[in-house]
This record gives structure tokens, sequence and C-alpha cells, in this order.
């Protein structure tokens, strides 16, 4: 119809087209805020990340060739700048603005909030000087980031971990050298390096390893002695990734962002599980937000099997997977597989509805998700603020700030609760609260005060195992890069459990949860 209607009225397609840009130029040299400004981070990868998918969208951004002011604020020199006088300039508003739902009587079929700088955990100022227009900023196609190796130590080689989601696509791009990873922060080469930094001290994989560094945008310096801080292993683990037959897309989403990253895995169904050994195979099971409540798990196959598998016909069928039947749940044989990885010390990473799983057959010790928001929540998926209570904890690893803005999302997850005996093994709550709603809209925020997001489980089955749970999507459809090193912590510091935090009682523990073993 679109391609229809162009060529039958080209010239006023054309026009429209024309009118649009010059009525987006105008905008931006009349109406504040003129422009956006993105200072130079420690990590320039989230930089580079931001930047790139705004030139993915026809936004013109420059690089600040000198230090300049604007209103009062200075920016050092190699600031990225986006002004608003250009033909995309509305569009970079609607991306970097902070959304204000317009009404609240109003609903939404999605997203109320997508603030990209928020989404990303990258500084984004708005600027509402004109004089920011006039500030040379030569346009820039492309924002490479090559990484730096500095000294000429050779004790050994130590990479920061500075937030980037890149550790751990470095990780695996070098997995077959050995490495540790950094309990407490260290200086080597007047640099700081954080808590979660790797240190490699195997002279035959050091060429390979400072490539890797150069190619991911990172940085680090060589040693002239080993840190004397605690370290743990840093290998690279086996991850699977389970999916049931259904609720696929959002699962698609932490595929597709693996693949991207270049994290390997498997794919596994209730066919594999079924299987057996799973800790034979997998360091860290992954289950995310998917429906595995106990009644979707022990659900019994359909009276007519519906097998997914590669005919003549569907030649295309069972490329990612295969089986003769894909109704029913994985069945209690499943439940006890996965007791038997618990029991071999593996880790599974549970998220939104999946923590379900873990919670309704005892892997989860007092963790409880059977509370429900009262009638009249509504969340359409806004930013909203969560308080980081032990940034100490490696699954914040390269978080510099107590506050950390996530997409919330429910999705009949329930709300959490969490006992006495766990509660030192919460990491993370929502704040709560309206002035907590950083961008979009939330009807009831008090609701999720105080409620546990991040929980670390460990000695989850028998005294072995571990299950770390989230209550919302760190890894929803590509846009919250920010949340995405909750997970990648989580699987690259799978093996290292630290003390417990104190024990407490905020809004949403204080009850005991379920107990026991994977039979109830």
């Amino acid at each position: 119809c679109g391609l229809q209607i162009a060529s039958m009225f080209p010239n006023m397609v054309l026009e429209n087209f024309y009118r649009k840009t010059q009525n987006s130029i105008d905008a931006g040299k009349t109406q504040a805020p003129y422009g956006y400004v993105i200072p130079p981070n420690r990590d320039m990868t989230r930089v580079a990340t931001l930047v790139n998918l705004l030139r993915l969208q026809g936004i013109e951004v420059g690089k600040a060739s000198a230090e300049f002011k604007a209103g009062s604020d200075t920016y050092p020199a190699g600031s990225f700048i986006v002004k608003r006088d250009q033909p995309y300039g509305r569009l970079a508003k609607t991306l970097l603005e902070k959304q204000i739902f317009p009404n609240p009587a109003l609903s939404t079929y999605d997203d109320s909030g997508w603030t990209q700088g928020l989404a990303m955990l990258v500084d984004v100022k708005e600027i509402g000087d004109l004089s920011i227009l006039n500030v040379p900023a030569p346009l820039i196609d492309k924002l490479d980031v090559k990484g730096t190796v500095t000294g000429t130590g050779t004790a050994g080689l130590a990479i920061a971990h500075y937030g980037s989601n890149n550790m751990i696509a470095f990780r695996y791009k070098v997995k077959n050298v050995p490495m540790k990873i950094a309990e407490k922060s260290f200086t080597a080469e007047g640099k700081e390096f954080p808590a979660g930094s790797y240190v490699v001290t195997d002279a035959a994989g050091m060429a390979a390893v400072k490539a890797a560094v150069e190619e991911f945008g990172l940085t680090a310096a060589t040693l002239t002695a080993a840190p004397s801080v605690p370290m743990h292993d840093g290998g690279a683990p086996r991850i699977a990734i389970y999916s049931a037959w259904s609720n696929t897309q959002d699962l698609g989403w932490w595929r597709f962002t693996f693949d991207q990253f270049n994290i390997p895995y498997d794919l596994i169904f209730k066919e594999q599980v079924d299987a057996g050994n799973l800790r034979g195979k997998y360091d860290v099971i992954i289950m995310a937000a998917q429906s595995l409540g106990r009644q979707a798990v022990l659900q019994a196959p359909g009276a007519r099997p519906v097998p997914y598998e590669k005919t003549d016909k569907y030649k295309f069928l069972g490329m990612y997977g295969s089986s003769p039947d894909i109704t029913g749940g994985m069945g209690q044989k499943g439940v006890d597989e996965f007791a038997k990885f618990f029991e071999g010390g593996g880790t599974l990473i549970a998220a939104q509805q999946s923590v379900s799983f873990p919670i309704e057959f005892g892997f989860a010790h007092t963790v409880d998700n059977s509370d429900r928001n009262a009638q009249g929540f509504y969340a359409p998926r806004p930013i909203v603020e969560t308080e980081i209570l032990r940034p100490d904890h490696p699954v914040f690893y390269g978080y510099t700030d107590k506050i950390l803005p996530v997409k919330y999302l429910n999705a009949s997850g329930g709300l959490l609760r969490v006992g006495i005996p766990d509660q030192g093994n919460v990491l993370s709550r929502y704040v709560g609260g309206d002035s907590a709603v950083m961008s979009g809209y939330m009807r009831g925020a008090d609701q999720i005060a105080q409620r546990p997001y991040a929980i670390d489980i460990p000695e989850a089955y028998h005294g072995k195992g571990r299950v770390i749970l989230f209550a919302s999507n760190p890894i929803y459809r590509w846009q919250n890069h920010g949340e995405f090193n909750t997970v990648f912590n989580s699987i690259m510091n799978w093996n290292y459990i630290p003390p417990a935090g104190p024990i407490t009682a905020p809004a949403g523990g204080g009850r005991g949860g379920r107990g026991g073993g994977g039979r109830h």
C-alpha cells in the first residue's frame, strides 16, 4: 500500500518528507532542549553502543574537538554532541529524553519508558543552552573503540572491569587461557583495577589476550608483580539455556544477545533434561522469562502428540531443537535431574516468570513469589530505581553507583519475599515510590518498595549448588544494556560465592518460604 501511494503521488511524498525534515531542524533551533552531550567515560564501549545506535537511526552525532561550556557546565574535548537542529533531531529527543506518561487515565500497548541513557547506563546531559548548536563538533560515521595495554611489566596482565559488557565476550574469545578474577580492587601502572578485573599470568597466551583486549575496547596493564588481593578461578563456564516448548519470544532475545556477544551455549529442552547428566555437561543453566511454575512443569503430555521435527514437507523444522512431542512439561523426572545438577555444584540463573521453578520446587530456600500487586497497580514497562545492597558481590562487579536503573517487568512472576534466614542473600531491591520511577509510568509504585530484585541462594539443594534470581528481565529485547552485566557477571563468577551479607528484614521479608528439596 505504501509503495503504491509513493508511486501514485511521488511529488507529494517528497514534499512531505522535506517539510518534516525542515520542521525538525527549525524545532531544534527554537525549542529546548537544543541538544544532548555524552561525556567520555572510562568504559567507552557502552558509550560506543549508544552512539552507534543513534547513528543507525540516521541521527547526526558530532565529537567535540575542544573543551566547551554549555550552561553552567564545562565538558571535555572528545565529548559527543547530538544537536537538535538536524533532520532526525526529534527522533533523538524521543530516544534520549525522559518519558513522562501524558495521562494516568490512559493505558498503553507496550513500553512506557525507554530512555536510552538510563537503559544503557550511559551519562547523557540534556542541554537547554542555545550555544550548543555552535560548538565545533565534526560529525562521525561510527564510533570504534580500541582497547589499550600499557606498562612494561613481565609478571602478567590485568584487565580492568569498568562495566563493559564486552568482558564476557573477551573471556570466551580466549577461553583456553587460564585467568583469575580479583575479589578486591588494586592498582597497577597508575590505574585502578576494580573487583572483577581479570588477571593473566600465563605467558603462552599473552599475545592472544592483548589482541582481545584491543578488539573489545578494554583497558589493561602489565604487572611487575601479582596483585596481593584475594582471587578466584575465572574459567569460561559451560552454559545451557533451557527452553520450554512455549513462550519463546523473550527467551529468543536472550539467545540473540548471547549470539551478539559470541557467548557459546547449548539450547536444551525437556528431552535433553530427561537424558540426564546435566552437571557433566554444564556449569551454568539459564531459565529466562518463561512460564515454568509447578503446573507448567508437571503438565502431562497432550492426548495427541505434537511433533516438531524435520520432514520432507517441513525441511526447516528441528534446526535448533527437535521433539517427537512438544506438549507437556519436563515432569518430575526433569525436576529430579535439576536436583542432581545442584548436588553436583551447578548454578541456575532464573529471571522474571522463571523464578517460579526454583521457588516452587524448593531450590530457593525461603524465597516466595506468591504475593501479588493490589488491584489498580499498573506498570507498562517503565524504568525504575533499584538499590544495590551488596556492591561487593560479583553480580555487581563493574557497577559504581548504588542506584541501578532497571526495566520493570513482572508478567505474573509475583513479588518476591525472602524469609529472615536468607535476608543476607538479597543483593538488591526496588526503591519504590513515584520518585523512583525514572522514565515511563507506574501506578501504585509504593507497592514494590524494598521488594527484592536480585537474590543469590547458595547451597540450593542438600547444601550444594546455587540459584541466582532476578525479579525482572535483565536482558529485555536488546534494550537494557546497562543490566546485561548482572547476568554476565553471574555467569563468569558462577563458582565464587562470597560470604552472606547482614541479615535484615525490610519490606518483602520476614516470612518463611518453601524449604526442602525437589519433591513436594
